[in-house]
């Protein structure tokens, strides 16, 4: 048998309440805070009939790290203290570094709240190093023409961020990220340096991994860090995320939308946020 990376852990992510709204939360859970750089996996999957949706997310502010949306059903809208308005759609992804501070609002657009439909994306917080909190905020939105499609038979991978195979993903990070769509009876090999943390997550569908281990429907799996090759085959159609990066050293505080490195940084972006040093929504 090959010699494949091992899993160190895997679990089915529990359903939570945000507010009003039901979705997964595949981290941090107890027994897994991070899988650093990445301290943050939400999974949304909603239908709606035409005109039903409500949803709406008012201006809130991140500080410390990037939280990114990607869509892979329906669209959404996001507006942003930067002064960026912008629906992304299907396969497309959001990329906000929020730097010191930025300000930002979501909700439904309304061509899709016309028409209605499925809505299911991943929110994926990904940290930042201390050295790089306070750089000025960005918002980059990444549209399918962008997102680098490596395609073999019944699979496609649409490299988002990060270095993989001798492609580079659009996004500004050298985290790996990836969307990726298995048909039934397709399988994909890959690798990655044995310092990074990797882990994937199944939006939908079953997979075998290293040929032998289960991987259901809303399942988190968490690799060992050992120089080895990692192969799904998909049971069912399949649609994941894959993630990979350097884990990041350091203390890890977070408080609501700011993630840094202590109480003290922690006071003073709230303290930023109340005095409007993040900036407004117009």
């Amino acid at each position: 048998m090959s010699n494949y990376r091992k899993i160190q852990s895997i679990h089915i992510a529990p359903e939570t309440m945000m507010g009003p709204i039901k979705l997964r939360q595949a981290f941090p859970l107890q027994g897994m805070q991070q899988v650093s750089p990445f301290i943050l996996l939400h999974h949304f999957d909603f239908t709606y009939k035409p005109n039903e949706n409500n949803f709406n997310v008012p201006p809130h502010p991140h500080r410390g790290f990037s939280p990114i949306t990607f869509m892979y059903n329906g669209s959404i809208e996001h507006e942003d203290s930067l002064g960026n308005k912008k629906v992304i759609g299907d396969n497309e992804v959001q990329w906000i570094n929020a730097g010191r501070g930025i300000v930002h609002s979501e909700k439904a657009d309304k061509e899709f709240i016309k028409k209605g439909g499925r809505s299911q994306g991943i929110q994926l917080w990904i940290n930042t190093p201390k050295a790089n909190k306070m750089d000025p905020p960005s918002y980059q939105p990444i549209t399918k023409k962008e997102i680098v499609l490596i395609e073999k038979e019944g699979v496609e991978l649409r490299l988002v961020s990060g270095k993989f195979l001798d492609k580079k993903g659009p996004a500004k990070s050298e985290v790996f990220t990836a969307m990726l769509r298995m048909k039934e009876g397709s399988n994909y090999s890959f690798s990655f340096p044995k310092t990074n943390n990797v882990a994937f997550y199944v939006l939908e569908g079953d997979l075998k991994v290293n040929e032998n281990i289960v991987a259901k429907q809303h399942s988190l799996i968490a690799f060992e860090n050992e120089e080895a090759e990692i192969k799904l085959t998909a049971s069912a159609d399949a649609i994941l995320l894959l993630m990979a990066g350097e884990p990041i050293n350091e203390p890890l505080v977070t408080h609501g939308p700011f993630v840094m490195t202590s109480e003290t940084e922690i006071m003073e972006a709230m303290r930023d946020y109340q005095q409007g040093k993040m900036g407004f929504l117009s």
